[in-house]
């Protein structure tokens, strides 16, 4: 009979247990977990450390358990040059065959399905359109690329990741903007009384080197993915990001 040991973080309406079964750790996902699976099997071909799903069983999945340090944790107690070097690792595999594509259709499809009713925006559907880069590379991709999907395996001294998802935007310029919301918004530090200030900034100087990745347009779009689910705190501070952003 398994036993759940803790409850860890979950997103997306997913539930995230530290499970024990017959001596055996292992994290147990359920909820919406079919586009993480789709991901999962998409990047197992690469050389991505990733945690090793054990078992599927449709509503659920079991993966292995990573002793590890969360991000906030790592920038607390080490500088920021390895974080950098994984992330430029992580995203010059993705890079490494890519084809451009005009993404407009994505662009429009995804902002027909927003509510801007809803929220009170400085901008139109149109408006946002009309900044956005149309050609950017179809690649390989994570779909939710944020410091908090990226661990320390503490035994073998070695990043690993967790959680990607099956998505539309699907390139690595869109992996670096979702970066960004973390980056330049401090979203995975929003509750928390923490100054990674310098250490945030280096990390996004360092990966300028990359096309688009300054680009607040495509980061106003990750943000606005998250205004959807986010409660009334969390959406407040979402809006006021992306007013700094528009201009």
């Amino acid at each position: 009979m398994a036993k759940v040991l803790r409850e860890l973080k979950g997103h997306s309406n997913s539930k995230v247990s530290l499970v024990e079964d017959k001596g055996k750790i292992f994290v147990r996902k359920s909820g919406d977990i079919s586009r993480n699976m789709e991901r999962y099997s998409a990047l197992a071909y690469t050389p991505l450390r990733m945690p090793k799903v054990i078992n599927y069983y449709g509503e659920y999945y079991d993966m292995e358990y990573i002793p590890n340090l969360d991000i906030k944790t790592y920038l607390s107690k080490n500088s920021v040059g390895g974080l950098v070097e994984y992330i430029k690792y992580v995203m010059n595999i993705f890079a490494n065959q890519t084809i451009q594509a005009d993404f407009t259709p994505i662009y429009k499809k995804k902002l027909a399905e927003f509510d801007f009713q809803k929220y009170s925006l400085p901008f139109t559907a149109d408006e946002l359109l009309a900044k956005l880069p149309q050609f950017l590379p179809f690649s390989e991709y994570h779909g939710d690329f944020t410091l908090e999907n990226i661990l320390y395996d503490t035994q073998e001294g070695q990043f690993v990741l967790i959680d990607p998802i099956s998505t539309d935007y699907s390139s690595y310029v869109f992996d670096l903007a979702k970066l960004r919301q973390d980056l330049t918004c401090k979203w995975f530090i929003r509750n928390d009384n923490v100054y990674f200030d310098s250490k945030l900034e280096k990390i996004a100087e360092e990966l300028s080197v990359f096309e688009h990745f300054n680009n607040d347009y495509l980061l106003i779009l990750m943000l606005m993915r998250v205004l959807p689910y986010a409660n009334d705190g969390d959406r407040e501070f979402l809006m006021s990001e992306i007013y700094k952003l528009w201009k």
